[in-house]
């Protein structure tokens, strides 16, 4: 398959119905056109000019770095997508953490990204979270 991978945001438009196609739960526009552009990296999979996946990284750029939004359309999961996704998410990552930087994720198929090296918190910490 011919693709192009292109570190930049998705449109709000892009995101908002990447989100809903991989399964992850709906943001609204107006939320993905103020979020957006706070991201510290983004990376996009385009098949011609469609978005077919995606991941982007957000935190304080030092101290607290979080992994969100990695997401591949259905007609393209199970063809490694996802993991070329988390090695470009891992190589900025590396290229930007201090010793001690803290690097998080709330994942819904926590096997994958164990695979990846991320490891559970639980028991010395728990995750939390407060939706609006």
């Amino acid at each position: 398959m011919e693709y192009s991978l292109i570190e930049q945001l998705p449109s709000a438009e892009e995101y908002c119905d990447m989100r809903l196609k991989a399964g992850l739960s709906a943001r609204s526009l107006a939320a993905a056109k103020a979020g957006l552009p706070n991201s510290l990296y983004a990376i996009c999979i385009r098949k011609n000019d469609e978005l077919i996946g995606m991941g982007r990284v957000i935190g304080d750029g030092g101290c607290n770095f979080e992994v969100v939004d990695i997401a591949v359309s259905p007609e393209y999961q199970g063809q490694g997508l996802g993991r070329v996704i988390m090695e470009h998410v891992d190589r900025y990552i590396e290229s930007a953490a201090y010793e001690g930087s803290y690097v998080t994720m709330v994942a819904d198929k926590p096997g994958f990204y164990e695979k990846l090296g991320y490891k559970f918190v639980a028991p010395q910490s728990q995750g939390m979270y407060k939706k609006f």
